[in-house]
């Protein structure tokens, strides 16, 4: 890790890639910066937003295809803060550009255009601690947390961390299934909702496949007629459980098996790199993945197996 008293590295951002941030984040930022002058802010800590917010544009062409600031969540943020790091951003650097970019949240959430700032989810890092925890379970955790499951019988969680391992969903689709979607003869749930607004088919397995069934027959056995898959309690009714609560379940998990810091995007990250590693090649893992191409999945996903590279490193001697 970077030495906190250092000069923190600078971020690199393709220059062209500034040229391109699009014009409706463009847009959003010039009303943000009108409301900073408005309020009279110093024209120090103006620049230092607009910088901050600026770059993180700039990364948003680069490395994510330039989406709408507006559909952003809290894993592309975390993935933000995991490329600075690795761009060598030290602990304040990386807190302040957090700074900027909640504050900048905080202005969309008060004009009513998000409905919350997905800044909130994550936890500033601390002098000396990781800013982003990115969590890759090996196979022997992951029986783990199956036998955890199975033993406590808890079946709709059983059931979220299968369809979420098999599936390789982001959290926000894992939450909106609901049991039309569901072809058990093709094993795919069609017409998923995700983020930007996507609609995507997501891929399960056989053991997610009896899982499903088992709980839809649980559901009818105890008079739930919620039309969602994974459900939790609101204001009296049944509804689709929010991401939140998805978070806490992952969380809990993560306890069980002494890693607090489990989050549900960490089930992406270990299924694709268990599914490449098994012998999946790259292109099928970011298909499923639903990426725009297998860049993001290389640099943000995969986590090598270095006992496999080494013995390959080894076969090629000379």
């Amino acid at each position: 890790m970077a030495n906190e008293l250092e000069r923190s590295t600078r971020l690199i951002i393709k220059k062209e890639c500034m040229e391109k941030i699009s014009k409706e984040n463009l847009k959003l930022f010039s009303k943000y910066k009108m409301d900073m002058e408005i309020r009279e802010l110093s024209k120090g800590t103006i620049y230092g937003y607009e910088k901050d917010i600026k770059q993180w544009m700039g990364y948003l062409v680069q490395e994510l295809d330039n989406p709408s600031i507006l559909d952003l969540d809290e894993d592309d943020l975390e993935a933000f803060i995991y490329f600075c790091k690795t761009q060598g951003n030290n602990t304040e650097r990386i807190k302040r550009r957090m700074s900027s970019i909640s504050a900048f949240y905080k202005f969309l959430r008060r004009k009513k255009l998000v409905k919350e700032s997905p800044m909130e989810f994550i936890n500033r890092p601390k002098r000396g601690l990781p800013v982003v925890v990115q969590t890759y379970l090996t196979i022997e955790q992951v029986e783990a947390i199956r036998k955890y499951t199975r033993d406590n019988k808890n079946l709709m969680l059983e059931t979220y961390v299968e369809l979420s391992l098999s599936t390789m969903a982001r959290v926000n689709a894992i939450s909106n299934i609901s049991w039309e979607q569901i072809d058990y003869n093709l094993l795919v749930i069609t017409d998923v909702l995700e983020k930007e607004g996507k609609i995507v088919d997501l891929f399960f397995d056989e053991r997610t496949k009896k899982l499903l069934q088992e709980l839809y027959k649980e559901r009818m056995s105890v008079g739930i007629q919620s039309p969602y898959v994974f459900i939790a309690m609101v204001d009296g009714k049944w509804d689709s459980v929010s991401t939140n609560t998805l978070r806490a379940w992952c969380k809990s998990i993560g306890d069980i098996i002494n890693i607090p810091t489990l989050h549900p995007h960490d089930w992406r990250h270990s299924a694709a790199t268990l599914k490449k590693n098994s012998g999946m090649d790259l292109e099928t893992v970011s298909t499923l993945l639903n990426h725009s191409g297998t860049d993001v999945t290389r640099k943000h996903y995969l986590k090598e197996d270095k006992t496999k590279l080494g013995a390959k490193s080894r076969e090629f001697s000379f």
